[in-house]
């Protein structure tokens, strides 16, 4: 699949006379070859620009390099370094008045601190990428409702996720930009799982929201293959590994832990770890592997501590109460199963002040 937005910068850039303009216009197009995968070869054009004005700093050209960095870094590794990126260009093009390159910014900080749990300054983000994008200015546009639908979505307001995602698929198609539709396929997909997931863990019905999900990763997968993304590829398969463990698809979902688990990045593995352990934990007893799964069990107990979202902790443990039932260590498994409806509750009252904190901030925003 050809890239409108790809296209329409090389026209730009061929085009472009001013210095200052095609630098802007050439990091931006690094910036998106870096969120399509092309990280190499997007680091290698920033180098170039950055040599260009090195001895001649220009504002608007360091805004845009730090956001195609923070872009770059984001699709390689979705690593803490993105939000410092992003924090750098938002801070310059505020200073300079860039008006649409704050907007841009502010939109993929909102973005970054929704992952790093930071409410509030998500939706104040959101809130000023809305209010200072112009009405054609989709790529901020498109970022902000993404995440905005996000926010929602995670706080169990599909109802109010729907239009924002409506509205960032609608500005992302606008734009040209593939890397946005993967994005928004992707996230809808790996909090349909993640719903999944806390029902089936905490015995409510969940056959319906697991066929969800299961359409959604399919068709991430699927979208990414026709459009050439190649940016965090792990983390489809990895989603597939954990829908197939709700149906019972042992064997299959441990290969695809084994496969694809070492391909993460070391962030996310320290993170993910209790869980993703645990996980490997039951598939090993599930297919008579005990011994193998008492010492996985184990392993994931060394780092059931580790900092993590509540609805993953929660996972975790309930995981783990399973498998030290299996293992006869009913003690053991009691604890974990009490833990595990400790933070189930603690994120369902996240889940509602997420919400509260959208609807207070974006009763004033114009829609996306």
């Amino acid at each position: 699949m050809a890239s409108r937005l790809l296209a329409r910068l090389d026209a730009a850039i061929s085009r472009t006379r001013d210095p200052v303009q095609l630098a802007c216009l050439r990091a931006e197009r690094a910036g998106f070859l870096g969120r399509h995968g092309k990280v190499e070869l997007a680091h290698t054009q920033l180098k170039d620009i950055q040599r260009q004005f090195a001895d001649r700093p220009h504002v608007a050209v360091s805004g845009w390099i730090a956001l195609a960095e923070g872009q770059i870094e984001h699709a390689a590794r979705l690593g803490t370094a993105a939000h410092d990126r992003f924090q750098r260009a938002h801070a310059l093009s505020a200073a300079a008045q860039l008006k649409p390159l704050q907007a841009l910014s502010a939109a993929w900080l909102a973005h970054t601190e929704y992952v790093r749990n930071q409410r509030q300054r998500m939706a104040d983000m959101c809130a000023e990428a809305l209010q200072l994008a112009a009405p054609d200015h989709h790529a901020a546009r498109w970022r902000a409702a993404l995440t905005v639908a996000c926010g929602y979505h995670f706080g169990g307001r599909v109802d109010l996720a729907q239009p924002w995602y409506m509205a960032a698929r609608t500005h992302a198609m606008a734009d040209g930009d593939d890397v946005a539709l993967s994005a928004l396929i992707y996230n809808q997909a790996a909090l349909r799982t993640s719903e999944a997931r806390l029902l089936a863990a905490f015995d409510r019905h969940c056959e319906q929201r697991a066929a969800g999900a299961v359409i959604g990763t399919e068709s991430s997968g699927q979208f990414d293959v026709v459009a050439g993304v190649q940016s965090l590829d792990w983390l489809v398969p990895l989603l597939r590994a954990q829908l197939l463990l709700l149906e019972a698809r042992y064997a299959e979902a441990l290969a695809l832990l084994d496969e694809h688990w070492p391909r993460s990045e070391p962030h996310w593995q320290a993170r993910m770890a209790p869980g993703m352990l645990a996980d490997r934990a039951w598939c090993l007893w599930q297919l008579g592997r005990r011994d193998e799964a008492r010492e996985e069990a184990g392993r994931a107990l060394e780092c059931i501590d580790a900092p993590s979202d509540a609805d993953d902790r929660a996972l975790a443990h309930a995981r783990l109460a399973q498998v030290f039932e299996a293992l006869g260590d009913t003690a053991t498994a009691a604890g974990h199963a009490d833990a595990a409806q400790r933070d189930c509750a603690t994120h369902r009252q996240e889940q509602q002040r997420q919400v509260e904190l959208l609807e207070t901030t974006l009763s004033s925003v114009p829609a996306a």
